[in-house]
């Protein structure tokens, strides 16, 4: 006996086509979970208990075929695992042979008969089932005797496709006997679609949660996040059969499967492979009678797992000329592990496989494949690791320390890196403050709440830490009043100079608003909740003027006065609010002088020739010499106003003793003799 299951997004025309079958033949018998609904809920539109509705569904199919009458399944069936629980249970009736019939009506017809309707079936519902049928089209190894499309041709279904396909049914049959008989296909592990589905669902679940198994000691709030209540697993194999029924279905939980699976990736080197190595043959297997899916055949299935195996080793391989199918098909022919002319099979690899599956990422990638968050080789990870090591260890950043000793363990439990291995890099510049003697107030200790605000353009309220220093040469009893009050701020970007962690921010109160400063971190606490945020191109352009501040003072001192920052923001008004530093040196300091061409800006910064290339006139070295004898020399910097009080410059000048001799502005002469005058006079 021969019955039907329609396979197809809402609004797709399956009752068109039932009633099509039943006009020819009204012996056949309908199940439709719409039906079924009304039947249960007095409403088809109330969606209600799914187990009672299957139990409905299976008691009305046995009642019929115990009559002897042929079915027509009326149900979405649009995901795979469905179809495949359906027919599994459906074997039991052994005279009788399931058709899927697949309806190939465009989205948008079906978005458009939806809105005709008088049950609507939400727009993104009717896409997720779409995409999912797109994704993993019906096949007959799923269990189906056969499938067959239903076209959709001039505005309409092409029903007349029904009667065509079933007349030549009995030749399918004898078909697939012969195929089975004289197949030359070699069958491998996962030759059976339950197996090889299992295998690639498991593999993007490893893919998109890398601790997978171990997420419940490893990060619980994950574990509830995902699954909502306190769940507790027996073990690694509990927990993967836990997140396969989450995100797929109970059919792919099989733990004794689920083990072999894992042994056989990490045999394969898909897992836990440390050094790329040749793909190792896949084992050949007899199977009797089986219906094949696309990659039941050694062939296709080994290209497949040498694709993935390949790209997981060799992440964005692109070349401009050849595109990145053909720069990944290319690498993968100069390896010798594909034959030429392979380009074409990879391509509907890649579509029919492995990015349905979520293997491989579902947007269209313009420099290269990669898998999962594998974009750098084991050579560029251990690289990043180590430069993570220094910024971590000589700049006591808690984040990144926090970071560093994840990466740290993963390179170890991935057996690529050793835990204690050499440190080829450093950085020596270091955080003066030890964090662990800070309050817990301070927002030294709150990055990620800071980091989450700056991200968010949130507003903060902040106060100056009791007794925490400032150089500010201004002492009236305003300024002193100002610094024990709470301000308000958009907080822009973390940074660290020279000594630590400076919070870069745009106050939005009182005399300083729309003043840009940097503050360190450790000097500043949060006050209370403003639930305020800007939108982030605010944040963006805000961002961009402390920036274009920063690089201009050539220091984090970027004053106290706003009137002068928005001068030197506006190029028009720039010049009002810039001085011009000249510094003559003596021959031994502008060696190191002419060395430190970063130092300020190439644009602000102008000195004589250095002293081997005494003809030299390419920036920055095209000013004349001095003429003096002993100071011949000179150094020009064009600076902001404020420069003038920033305690780094004059520290760098005075520093240099009697080698150096300021020649203006006259504001910085008094300042250099003064703190000359009042060194001498302690001594």
């Amino acid at each position: 006996m021969i019955s039907h299951i329609f396979i197809g997004c809402p609004s797709s025309g399956k009752s068109t086509l039932a009633n099509y079958i039943i006009n020819q033949n009204s012996n056949y018998q309908i199940v439709s979970t719409d039906k079924i609904r009304e039947q249960l809920f007095e409403d088809e539109n109330i969606q209600g208990d799914w187990q009672l509705i299957e139990a409905e569904i299976f008691k009305q199919i046995d009642y019929f075929i115990q009559l002897g009458k042929p079915i027509i399944y009326d149900a979405t069936n649009a995901k795979r695992w469905w179809r495949i629980s359906l027919l599994k249970r459906l074997a039991k009736y052994e005279n009788v042979n399931w058709i899927g019939w697949y309806l190939k009506t465009p989205l948008n017809v079906c978005l458009e008969w939806n809105q005709k309707r008088e049950r609507q079936v939400p727009d993104d519902v009717i896409s997720n089932l779409y995409q999912s049928l797109r994704n993993f089209p019906p096949l007959s190894a799923e269990g189906f005797l056969a499938v067959y499309d239903i076209p959709f041709k001039e505005d309409k279904l092409d029903v007349n496709e029904f009667n065509d396909k079933l007349s030549k049914l009995n030749r399918v049959q004898v078909n697939r006997t012969n195929r089975t008989a004289n197949s030359k296909v070699q069958f491998h592990p996962y030759s059976r679609l339950i197996d090889f589905d299992r295998l690639f669902h498991l593999l993007s679940l490893i893919i998109k949660y890398p601790n997978l198994g171990n997420l419940s000691e490893s990060n619980p709030e994950l574990i509830k996040e995902i699954f909502g209540d306190e769940i507790q697993f027996d073990c690694e194999i509990d927990e993967i059969c836990g997140f396969l029924i989450k995100y797929y279905d109970k059919i792919y939980a099989q733990p004794e499967a689920i083990k072999e699976d894992l042994i056989w990736l990490e045999t394969m080197g898909i897992i836990n492979q440390k050094n790329y190595e040749p793909l190792p043959d896949i084992e050949i297997v007899n199977i009797d009678c089986l219906v094949t899916h696309p990659y039941s055949d050694i062939e296709p299935f080994t290209r497949l797992i040498k694709t993935i195996h390949f790209i997981i080793h060799h992440p964005l391989i692109w070349n401009k000329q050849n595109g990145c199918l053909q720069s990944l098909v290319q690498a993968m022919q100069q390896e010798k592990v594909i034959n030429i002319n392979c380009g074409d099979s990879i391509r509907k690899d890649i579509e029919k496989v492995l990015k349905p599956f979520s293997i491989l990422p579902d947007f269209t990638v313009k420099k290269g494949y990669f898998i999962g968050t594998g974009i750098l080789s084991e050579t560029e990870l251990i690289k990043v690791f180590h430069l993570l090591e220094a910024q971590a260890n000589s700049l006591s950043d808690p984040v990144a320390l926090s970071v560093y000793d994840t990466f740290k363990n993963r390179l170890g439990d991935a057996r690529i890196a050793h835990p204690e291995s050499y440190p080829v890099r450093a950085i020596y510049n270091k955080n003066i403050v030890d964090l662990n003697n800070l309050p817990n107030s301070s927002l030294a200790r709150k990055i990620d709440e800071v980091e989450n605000a700056i991200s968010s353009g949130e507003l903060l309220e902040l106060n100056r830490c009791l007794g925490s220093a400032e150089f500010n040469q201004n002492n009236s009893e305003d300024i002193i009043q100002n610094k024990q009050s709470y301000f308000l701020a958009y907080p822009l970007q973390i940074v660290f100079h020279n000594i630590g962690w400076y919070l870069g921010y745009e106050c939005v109160d009182g005399v300083n608003k729309g003043l840009f400063r940097f503050e360190r971190l450790d000097r500043l606490f949060l006050g209370n909740k403003k639930h305020k945020s800007r939108v982030i191109k605010q944040q963006v352009n805000a961002l961009n003027k402390l920036q274009q501040l920063y690089q201009a003072s050539g220091g984090i001192f970027l004053g106290n006065n706003v009137k002068w920052q928005r001068e030197y923001l506006d190029k028009k008004q720039r010049s009002t609010a810039e001085t011009t530093i000249e510094l003559w040196f003596n021959d031994y300091i502008f060696k190191f002088i002419s060395e430190g061409t970063n130092r300020f800006s190439i644009k602000q910064m102008k000195m004589s020739p250095r002293l081997h290339k005494s003809n030299e006139t390419r920036a920055p070295f095209n000013l004349k010499k001095t003429g003096d004898n002993n100071f011949p020399n000179r150094f020009e910097v064009k600076l902001p106003l404020w420069s003038l009080d920033d305690i780094d410059l004059l520290r760098w000048i005075v520093g240099f003793g009697g080698q150096v001799k300021v020649i203006n502005p006259p504001e910085l002469i008094e300042k250099v003799k003064q703190m000359g005058e009042d060194i001498y006079l302690l001594y």
